[in-house]
């Protein structure tokens, strides 16, 4: 061998590592000119322990090591080192195993390249399979032009202007003292239909360059797999998401039985345990490679709990993988190494997050001393394929991966911010339910309560959060804020439980905030049923309240016992309770409190045997929710107001009044008041003789509570008792249950349907 051809070897083999001549001296441990000087084959010979340091730098293998000592010993006449050919091997190798889940995306990569997009981009977070999906793409187009693909690889290349340079030994085109541009865009054209840059994200700033080679080559399409776009003229970016359910559930069937073939999933128990894992890791195709590894020594539901620490477990990648995608926790610091410090900061800050985030929540937790903006930040990790924008979301929101968010929070608690990130997190959304609570009873009900759907699984993590922690003040604050939501969302268990938690902290007798928890609890524990546990919390509620005449707690407390003393039969006692409360809310001229208290005594009214008097109160109370904005007590004051009507005997207006409430609980999307309306529509079938309807009413509204962990109020119930009394023995029992089952089975829509018909008011 030549000292020319060693020269080269040498230079292809630094290119292949993606070492600068500097980075090679460094690691062999010699001069950056004697690099300079073999790569020139300025050196006549090279010395045995330079050429072993050179291998040891460029961590050849055995048999490349051999015969690489060899070459600079000059004792090797037939060509060695990695081929200069076109290096198609590395996509090859990638579609060794399928490609899963990934049609649409494939198709709509093909359409843009068979569409004549010459630049597009693959993006997505470290895992997603962007160069899976690549290397199909390019199976495909070497098929109808073979030899016409081109992979590079550029995860070890770290200097960006040291691309061009590495193509153009790649492909072995030389400038000849001239511009490299044109020279190496000449062997492009003339040699390539495709060139694939993989791993762009370490060189992205070299996306000019990427554009100069478009702007010299007239057919040439380039396509590229990077964690964060180029930002060129010409960019088509296709960002690559998670893996839907079934896909997800899928690849990890695949590769679990690969790795353990006779792995059974097909039985009820192992489906689920595998849809929790696929969920667990958001869908990430690498993630559940690694984690379908484990079922070599691990079955499902040891697995499944093991994934609570998920990067712990993510950890048995393919030995033939790039180090950085042997594991989970290499492939998102290999992003993460990637930000400025600045950035790392916010990154981990987002951690506490569930569930998505809007930019006033990222400025809550991310502002730090530096005073550089969250907004450009953010875009940054967007980039880097660290988060991505919530595109099914209201509003402007941004969430990111479950593996990525589990290493924030391992970086979160490295720089010793876990507790008070935490904190301010809980702080944060104590501060958005309670903002939000007035609004829920007013004109901008629907608003406030898509806004707190929307955050739910933030709510929850900061309701655990203060418990867990003994923040006593914030868990009572944001329980009192959101057990109305509770309430109409017919979440009683949860809302009950989170509450029962924060009553029961140390120190949450004494806090100020502790009367609006006790409301709450008192009411969905109303709701459900619970009139032991109602009375206990509402007897305490008065204890707490003051006697001053504008009283609100004391108003409060009245109210639940009110409601209990009806449940009870005590109508006399509930009309007193609730006539006290309503004078306190009109002490305090608190527009909402006053209209709710006049449906709450026309309703004990109602029950006391003066419907008379109950439909004047029940129609103020709908004026009063009317003018205040509020449509769901609007639908229940309507309600009240069609029994007052219908004990009155007027029933088409009785019809009028049903019909409007459930029509408003329905667009409200309120299981508790569908189930409510339908059950009072049930009582005006049996008064218009039809008690078929009647029955298949009452099933419907029996399965709509019990889908919400709740039933009929004890009140209701007693009303209605004596109508469907009646009902079931016109049918005869078995015509009765038969109906009853027809409607607990009947599609919600299609009793909607069938209640709005008894009403008169159905649509045509």
């Amino acid at each position: 061998m030549t000292g020319a051809a060693f020269a080269d070897l040498v230079r292809r083999y630094r290119v292949r590592a993606r070492f600068t001549q500097a980075q090679l001296a460094e690691r062999a441990g010699i001069s950056e000119r004697a690099v300079s000087d073999i790569e020139r084959a300025l050196r006549r010979r090279v010395y045995p322990v330079t050429a072993r340091a050179l291998a040891d730098a460029l961590d050849l293998d055995p048999q490349d090591r051999v015969a690489f000592e060899a070459a600079a010993a000059g004792r090797v006449t037939e060509p060695v080192g990695p081929s200069t050919g076109w290096p198609s091997d590395q996509w090859s190798e990638l579609r060794r195993t399928p490609l899963v889940g990934r049609d649409s995306e494939l198709t709509e990569l093909l359409s843009m390249l068979n569409g004549g997009v010459r630049l597009v981009t693959v993006t997505g977070p470290g895992g997603i399979g962007k160069s899976r999906l690549a290397a199909e793409v390019c199976w495909r187009i070497a098929a109808a032009a073979p030899g016409k693909v081109i992979w590079v690889e550029l995860a070890r290349l770290q200097e960006p202007d040291m691309l061009l340079a590495t193509l153009a030994t790649t492909v072995e085109a030389s400038a000849g003292g001239g511009a490299l541009v044109p020279a190496l865009a000449r062997v492009l054209e003339e040699r390539a239909a495709l060139l694939v840059l993989d791993t762009f994200e370490t060189v992205v700033s070299a996306g000019p360059d990427v554009g100069g080679l478009l702007d010299h080559t007239t057919d040439l399409q380039i396509l590229v797999t990077s964690r964060a776009p180029l930002r060129i003229r010409g960019e088509r970016e296709l960002p690559l998401r998670s893996l839907s359910d079934v896909s997800a559930a899928e690849l990890f069937t695949q590769r679990a039985h690969a790795a353990r073939p006779r792995l059974g999933v097909d039985n009820p128990e192992a489906a689920h345990l595998v849809a929790a894992i696929c969920r667990r890791l958001s869908g990430m195709p690498l993630a559940l490679e690694l984690a379908a590894a484990n079922v070599r020594h691990m079955p499902l539901r040891v697995l499944s709990a093991a994934l609570e620490r998920p990067l712990d477990v993510l950890t048995d990648g393919e030995r033939d993988l790039p180090e950085r995608q042997r594991t989970m926790r290499a492939a998102i610091a290999w992003s993460h190494d990637l930000l400025s410090e600045h950035d790392r900061t916010l990154f981990r800050r987002l951690a506490p997050f569930a569930g998505g985030w809007t930019l006033e929540a990222a400025e809550q937790l991310g502002v730090d001393a530096s005073g550089h903006g969250v907004l450009p930040a953010m875009g940054r990790l967007c980039e880097q394929g660290l988060v991505y924008t919530d595109d099914e979301s209201v509003g402007s929101r941004w969430d990111v991966l479950d593996p990525i968010r589990d290493y924030a929070a391992e970086q979160l608690a490295c720089a010793g911010e876990a507790t008070e990130m935490g904190t301010r997190h809980a702080q944060y959304y104590t501060f958005l339910a309670e903002r939000a609570a007035p609004r829920i009873l007013g004109p901008e009900q629907e608003a406030g309560r898509t806004q707190l759907r929307e955050e739910t699984a933030n709510l929850r993590t900061a309701l655990s959060w203060a418990t867990r922690t003994g923040a006593v003040d914030l868990a009572l604050r944001l329980g009192g804020a959101l057990w109305m939501f509770w309430r109409m969302e017919g979440a009683f268990d949860e809302g009950r439980a989170w509450l029962q938690r924060a009553l029961a902290l140390p120190g949450a007798t004494g806090s100020p905030h502790r009367t609006a928890a006790l409301w709450g609890a008192a009411w969905l524990a109303y709701q459900q049923g619970d009139l032991s546990t109602a009375t206990a919390l509402g007897d305490e509620l008065l204890a707490c309240s003051t006697d001053a005449p504008a009283a609100l707690d004391r108003r409060n407390a009245l109210t639940i016992l009110g409601h209990i003393a009806m449940a009870e039969g005590r109508h006399g006692d509930a009309v007193a309770l609730l006539q006290d409360a309503l004078h306190i809310a009109k002490a305090n001229t608190a527009t909402w409190h006053i209209a709710t208290s006049l449906l709450n005594l026309g309703t004990a009214l109602l029950r006391h045997g003066n419907p008379e008097r109950a439909e004047e109160l029940l129609a103020d109370a709908v004026a009063g929710h009317q003018a205040t904005g509020d449509q769901h007590f609007t639908a229940r004051s309507l309600t009240e107001l069609g029994y007052a009507s219908l004990f009155r005997g007027d029933l088409n207006r009785a019809a009028r009044h049903l019909s409007d409430a459930l029509r408003r609980f329905v667009a409200l999307d309120e299981q508790w008041g569908v189930a409510e309306a339908l059950a009072a529509i049930a009582v005006l079938a049996v008064t218009r003789g039809q008690p078929e309807a009647a029955a298949e009413l009452t099933g419907a509204s029996d399965a709509t509570y019990a889908q919400i962990s709740t039933r009929s109020i004890a009140p209701d119930a007693a009303l209605a008792a004596p109508f469907l009394t009646h009902a079931r023995t016109m049918l005869g029992e078995d015509r009765w249950h038969e109906a009853v089952l027809r409607g607990a089975t009947m599609p919600i829509e299609e009793a909607t349907r069938l209640a709005l018909k008894e009403t008169g008011s159905a649509e045509q």
